[in-house]
Protein backbone atom coordinates (compact mmCIF):
# COMPACT_ATOMS: atom_id res chain seq x y z
CA UNK A 1 0.00 0.00 0.00
CA UNK A 2 2.86 2.35 0.76
CA UNK A 3 4.30 1.77 -2.67
CA UNK A 4 0.94 2.49 -4.26
CA UNK A 5 0.60 5.79 -2.42
CA UNK A 6 4.21 6.86 -3.23
CA UNK A 7 3.82 6.50 -6.98
CA UNK A 8 1.38 9.41 -7.40
CA UNK A 9 3.62 11.66 -5.28
CA UNK A 10 6.68 10.82 -7.39
CA UNK A 11 4.70 11.19 -10.55
CA UNK A 12 3.41 14.58 -9.46
CA UNK A 13 6.96 15.75 -8.63
CA UNK A 14 8.32 14.54 -11.96
CA UNK A 15 5.44 16.22 -13.76
CA UNK A 16 6.19 19.53 -12.03
CA UNK A 17 9.89 19.32 -12.91
CA UNK A 18 9.06 18.49 -16.51
CA UNK A 19 6.67 21.44 -16.82
CA UNK A 20 9.29 23.77 -15.32
CA UNK A 21 11.90 22.49 -17.74
CA UNK A 22 9.53 22.86 -20.68
CA UNK A 23 8.62 26.42 -19.70
CA UNK A 24 12.31 27.30 -19.36
CA UNK A 25 13.07 25.83 -22.79
CA UNK A 26 10.15 27.69 -24.32
CA UNK A 27 11.37 30.95 -22.76
CA UNK A 28 14.85 30.41 -24.24
CA UNK A 29 13.37 29.64 -27.64
CA UNK A 30 11.44 32.92 -27.65
CA UNK A 31 14.38 34.93 -26.26
CA UNK A 32 16.84 36.86 -28.39
CA UNK A 33 20.49 35.97 -28.93
CA UNK A 34 23.11 38.63 -29.48
CA UNK A 35 25.12 38.12 -32.68
CA UNK A 36 28.85 38.59 -32.15
CA UNK A 37 31.75 38.59 -34.62
CA UNK A 38 35.17 37.33 -33.48
CA UNK A 39 38.48 37.60 -35.34
CA UNK A 40 40.87 34.65 -35.26
CA UNK A 41 44.06 36.51 -36.20
CA UNK A 42 46.99 34.21 -36.93
CA UNK A 43 50.63 34.75 -37.76
CA UNK A 44 51.93 31.86 -39.89
CA UNK A 45 55.39 30.35 -39.25
CA UNK A 46 58.26 32.57 -40.34
CA UNK A 47 60.85 29.77 -40.63
CA UNK A 48 60.58 26.04 -41.19
CA UNK A 49 60.71 24.03 -37.98
CA UNK A 50 63.59 21.54 -37.57
CA UNK A 51 62.88 18.16 -39.10
CA UNK A 52 62.26 15.17 -36.89
CA UNK A 53 64.60 12.15 -37.30
CA UNK A 54 61.94 10.37 -39.35
CA UNK A 55 61.43 13.42 -41.59
CA UNK A 56 65.19 13.79 -42.07
CA UNK A 57 65.52 10.11 -43.03
CA UNK A 58 62.62 10.39 -45.49
CA UNK A 59 64.05 13.58 -47.01
CA UNK A 60 67.44 11.90 -47.50
CA UNK A 61 65.75 8.93 -49.19
CA UNK A 62 63.84 11.22 -51.58
CA UNK A 63 67.04 13.11 -52.44
CA UNK A 64 68.82 9.82 -53.23
CA UNK A 65 65.99 8.60 -55.46
CA UNK A 66 65.74 11.95 -57.22
CA UNK A 67 69.48 11.98 -57.93
CA UNK A 68 69.40 8.46 -59.35
CA UNK A 69 66.47 9.18 -61.67
CA UNK A 70 67.35 12.74 -62.70
CA UNK A 71 69.32 13.92 -65.71
CA UNK A 72 72.68 15.61 -65.32
CA UNK A 73 72.56 19.28 -64.46
CA UNK A 74 74.33 22.01 -66.43
CA UNK A 75 76.97 22.20 -63.72
CA UNK A 76 77.72 18.46 -63.99
CA UNK A 77 77.95 18.69 -67.78
CA UNK A 78 80.26 21.67 -67.42
CA UNK A 79 82.48 19.69 -65.04
CA UNK A 80 82.73 16.82 -67.56
CA UNK A 81 83.70 19.27 -70.32
CA UNK A 82 86.42 20.70 -68.07
CA UNK A 83 87.84 17.22 -67.53
CA UNK A 84 87.83 16.57 -71.28
CA UNK A 85 89.74 19.83 -71.92
CA UNK A 86 92.35 18.85 -69.34
CA UNK A 87 92.86 15.46 -71.02
CA UNK A 88 93.24 17.07 -74.45
CA UNK A 89 95.79 19.53 -73.06
CA UNK A 90 97.78 16.66 -71.53
CA UNK A 91 97.88 14.92 -74.90
CA UNK A 92 98.88 18.17 -76.59
CA UNK A 93 95.82 18.19 -78.80
CA UNK A 94 95.13 21.91 -78.60
CA UNK A 95 92.95 21.90 -81.71
CA UNK A 96 90.16 20.21 -79.78
CA UNK A 97 90.37 22.76 -76.96
CA UNK A 98 88.68 26.17 -76.92
CA UNK A 99 91.39 28.30 -75.29
CA UNK A 100 88.91 31.03 -74.39
CA UNK A 101 86.65 28.56 -72.57
CA UNK A 102 89.60 26.88 -70.90
CA UNK A 103 90.77 30.18 -69.45
CA UNK A 104 87.44 30.78 -67.70
CA UNK A 105 86.53 29.64 -64.21
CA UNK A 106 86.16 25.86 -64.07
CA UNK A 107 83.35 23.99 -62.37
CA UNK A 108 85.67 22.91 -59.52
CA UNK A 109 86.80 26.50 -58.95
CA UNK A 110 83.14 27.55 -58.90
CA UNK A 111 82.36 24.88 -56.27
CA UNK A 112 85.30 26.02 -54.14
CA UNK A 113 84.15 29.65 -54.32
CA UNK A 114 80.61 28.63 -53.31
CA UNK A 115 81.95 26.57 -50.40
CA UNK A 116 83.99 29.50 -49.10
CA UNK A 117 80.99 31.81 -49.39
CA UNK A 118 78.84 29.31 -47.49
CA UNK A 119 81.39 29.07 -44.69
CA UNK A 120 81.38 32.85 -44.32
CA UNK A 121 77.57 32.97 -44.09
CA UNK A 122 76.07 33.04 -40.60
CA UNK A 123 72.30 32.42 -40.47
CA UNK A 124 70.17 34.48 -38.11
CA UNK A 125 69.23 32.67 -34.88
CA UNK A 126 65.74 31.19 -34.63
CA UNK A 127 65.54 32.10 -30.94
CA UNK A 128 64.70 35.79 -30.57
CA UNK A 129 64.97 38.18 -27.64
CA UNK A 130 61.23 37.77 -27.07
CA UNK A 131 61.75 34.00 -26.74
CA UNK A 132 64.49 34.51 -24.18
CA UNK A 133 62.31 36.89 -22.14
CA UNK A 134 59.19 34.78 -22.69
CA UNK A 135 57.40 37.89 -23.91
CA UNK A 136 54.03 36.51 -25.00
CA UNK A 137 52.87 39.93 -26.16
CA UNK A 138 55.52 40.08 -28.89
CA UNK A 139 54.81 38.95 -32.43
CA UNK A 140 58.52 38.27 -32.96
CA UNK A 141 58.61 34.95 -31.08
CA UNK A 142 58.19 31.23 -31.79
CA UNK A 143 59.15 31.82 -35.42
CA UNK A 144 58.65 28.15 -36.31
CA UNK A 145 55.08 28.05 -34.91
CA UNK A 146 51.72 29.54 -35.83
CA UNK A 147 50.57 32.17 -33.33
CA UNK A 148 47.00 33.24 -32.53
CA UNK A 149 46.07 36.57 -30.98
CA UNK A 150 44.05 36.45 -27.75
CA UNK A 151 42.99 39.45 -25.71
CA UNK A 152 41.78 39.98 -22.17
CA UNK A 153 38.61 41.80 -23.06
CA UNK A 154 35.78 43.18 -20.95
CA UNK A 155 32.68 41.00 -21.27
CA UNK A 156 29.91 42.25 -19.04
CA UNK A 157 31.42 43.26 -15.71
CA UNK A 158 34.47 40.99 -15.97
CA UNK A 159 37.54 40.60 -18.20
CA UNK A 160 38.10 37.25 -19.93
CA UNK A 161 40.63 35.80 -22.36
CA UNK A 162 38.96 35.47 -25.76
CA UNK A 163 39.62 36.10 -29.43
CA UNK A 164 38.95 39.78 -30.23
CA UNK A 165 35.19 40.19 -30.58
CA UNK A 166 32.39 42.76 -30.78
CA UNK A 167 28.58 42.70 -31.22
CA UNK A 168 27.21 42.79 -34.74
CA UNK A 169 25.63 46.11 -35.77
CA UNK A 170 22.63 46.09 -38.15
CA UNK A 171 23.64 47.20 -41.62
CA UNK A 172 27.06 45.52 -41.70
CA UNK A 173 28.13 42.01 -42.62
CA UNK A 174 29.78 39.73 -40.09
CA UNK A 175 33.07 40.12 -41.94
CA UNK A 176 32.76 43.90 -41.65
CA UNK A 177 32.09 43.38 -37.95
CA UNK A 178 35.38 41.49 -37.61
CA UNK A 179 37.23 44.14 -39.58
CA UNK A 180 35.84 46.72 -37.15
CA UNK A 181 36.91 44.46 -34.26
CA UNK A 182 40.53 44.64 -35.44
CA UNK A 183 40.45 48.43 -35.57
CA UNK A 184 38.72 48.84 -32.19
CA UNK A 185 40.60 46.22 -30.17
CA UNK A 186 43.99 46.07 -31.93
CA UNK A 187 44.50 49.54 -33.38
CA UNK A 188 45.42 50.59 -36.91
CA UNK A 189 49.04 49.38 -36.82
CA UNK A 190 48.10 45.70 -37.13
CA UNK A 191 47.30 44.87 -40.75
CA UNK A 192 45.06 41.80 -41.13
CA UNK A 193 43.78 40.06 -44.26
CA UNK A 194 40.58 38.07 -43.70
CA UNK A 195 40.22 34.78 -45.55
CA UNK A 196 36.77 34.51 -47.06
CA UNK A 197 33.33 35.95 -46.33
CA UNK A 198 31.92 33.00 -44.39
CA UNK A 199 32.60 32.17 -40.73
CA UNK A 200 34.97 29.31 -39.97
CA UNK A 201 33.64 28.54 -36.48
CA UNK A 202 30.82 29.06 -34.02
CA UNK A 203 30.34 29.27 -30.26
CA UNK A 204 27.30 29.96 -28.07
CA UNK A 205 27.07 30.95 -24.41
CA UNK A 206 24.43 32.32 -22.04
CA UNK A 207 24.62 35.53 -20.07
CA UNK A 208 24.23 35.44 -16.29
CA UNK A 209 20.65 36.35 -15.35
CA UNK A 210 21.77 39.52 -13.59
CA UNK A 211 23.73 40.61 -16.69
CA UNK A 212 20.99 40.07 -19.26
CA UNK A 213 19.81 43.26 -20.92
CA UNK A 214 17.92 44.34 -24.03
CA UNK A 215 16.16 40.98 -23.96
CA UNK A 216 19.31 38.99 -24.88
CA UNK A 217 19.68 35.66 -23.10
CA UNK A 218 23.13 34.96 -24.53
CA UNK A 219 25.50 35.42 -27.44
CA UNK A 220 26.18 33.49 -30.62
CA UNK A 221 29.78 34.07 -31.68
CA UNK A 222 30.84 33.61 -35.31
CA UNK A 223 34.60 33.33 -35.91
CA UNK A 224 36.34 34.68 -39.00
CA UNK A 225 39.91 33.71 -39.77
CA UNK A 226 42.44 36.39 -40.68
CA UNK A 227 46.19 36.49 -41.29
CA UNK A 228 48.74 39.09 -40.27
CA UNK A 229 50.10 40.90 -43.32
CA UNK A 230 53.21 42.38 -41.72
CA UNK A 231 55.14 40.73 -38.89
CA UNK A 232 56.24 44.18 -37.70
CA UNK A 233 52.69 45.22 -36.81
CA UNK A 234 51.98 45.99 -33.17
CA UNK A 235 48.77 45.59 -31.20
CA UNK A 236 47.45 48.80 -29.67
CA UNK A 237 44.84 47.55 -27.15
CA UNK A 238 41.46 49.26 -27.34
CA UNK A 239 39.33 50.64 -24.55
CA UNK A 240 37.90 47.29 -23.40
CA UNK A 241 41.19 45.37 -23.75
CA UNK A 242 43.69 45.37 -20.89
CA UNK A 243 46.16 42.77 -22.18
CA UNK A 244 46.99 40.76 -25.28
CA UNK A 245 49.14 37.72 -26.05
CA UNK A 246 50.29 35.79 -29.13
CA UNK A 247 49.90 32.11 -28.27
CA UNK A 248 50.64 28.84 -30.01
CA UNK A 249 47.83 26.30 -30.32
CA UNK A 250 48.91 24.22 -27.33
CA UNK A 251 48.98 27.37 -25.18
CA UNK A 252 45.37 28.22 -26.02
CA UNK A 253 44.09 25.39 -23.83
CA UNK A 254 45.92 26.89 -20.86
CA UNK A 255 44.57 30.41 -21.40
CA UNK A 256 41.03 30.03 -22.78
CA UNK A 257 37.96 28.54 -21.16
CA UNK A 258 37.68 24.81 -21.89
CA UNK A 259 34.48 24.86 -23.97
CA UNK A 260 35.63 28.01 -25.78
CA UNK A 261 39.05 26.51 -26.55
CA UNK A 262 37.39 23.34 -27.92
CA UNK A 263 35.30 25.41 -30.33
CA UNK A 264 38.36 27.33 -31.52
CA UNK A 265 40.48 24.19 -31.96
CA UNK A 266 37.95 22.76 -34.44
CA UNK A 267 38.89 25.22 -37.18
CA UNK A 268 42.64 25.47 -36.50
CA UNK A 269 45.11 23.31 -38.42
CA UNK A 270 47.78 21.77 -36.20
CA UNK A 271 51.31 23.01 -36.88
CA UNK A 272 52.99 20.03 -35.23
Amino acid sequence: MQTTRSLPRNFKLISQLWNTRRQSTAAEATGKWQIVGAACITRPPVVCPPMTPLEAQYSEMLATVEKELSLKSNHELRHEQDLMRVEFLKLGDTEEVDIEEASKQTAVEFEDACTEELKAFTPAPITTEADKKNDLSSLNRALERSLILVVKQKLGSDHQWVLPQAPWVPGETLRQTCERVVRETCGTSLKVKFLGNAPCGYYKYKFPKQARKDGFIGAKVFFYKGMVREASGNVQPGQDVIEHQWLSQDQLDERLKRSYADSVSRFLVSDK
